[in-house]
């Protein structure tokens, strides 16, 4: 981790005192996270807006940083969690994953009929199943730091977005 981030996140430190559970969770984690199925910049929706319908500090750091090196720019990631400014901000498929995470995460029977069907109209099975498995396991990640009270690293201080003068 220290050479592919620079530092050893948080929450791994804390999987650490369950080395057995570590040992699968990361691998798991990782595949999730990078498989190729629908992509980095839709992957970091699903992980950002996730974060932000769980209202996690921690995954909120970490998910701005990813949107960020997916390419998504600033006024975008600001819009994340607004779910009027989404329907401006992006395009149908990103503001369908984003509605998708924020119906998902706040509640788990949220998911409709009709909300299936537009997915199924806009993405493939293999599409709708990385969604939202990526959706439910960045939501057991916010649940697992938050009744933790896991603290974000120091790292993303400065990675936060500054405020603007006028």
């Amino acid at each position: 981790m220290r050479r592919e981030y620079g530092f050893v996140p948080n929450i791994l430190r804390a999987m650490a005192h369950c080395p057995d559970l570590l040992a699968v969770f990361v691998p798991f984690w990782a595949q999730v996270y990078r498989s190729p199925t629908i992509g980095a910049r839709l992957r970091a929706l699903a992980a950002l807006g996730t974060a932000k319908a769980q209202d996690c500090t921690y995954c909120v750091a970490h998910m701005t940083a990813s949107a960020r090196r997916a390419g998504v720019p600033e006024a975008q990631i600001s819009a994340v969690g607004d779910l009027a400014s989404i329907r401006t901000a992006f395009d149908e498929r990103e503001a369908l994953i984003l509605r998708t995470a924020d119906v998902l995460t706040r509640d788990p029977d949220g998911v409709t009929d009709e909300l299936r069907a537009e997915l199924k109209a806009a993405f493939g099975d293999d599409e709708i199943v990385n969604i939202v498995l990526a959706i439910g396991v960045y939501n057991l990640t916010s649940r697992f730091l938050k009744a933790l009270s896991i603290d974000v690293e120091s790292v993303f201080d400065a990675a936060a977005p500054q405020p603007t003068t006028t």
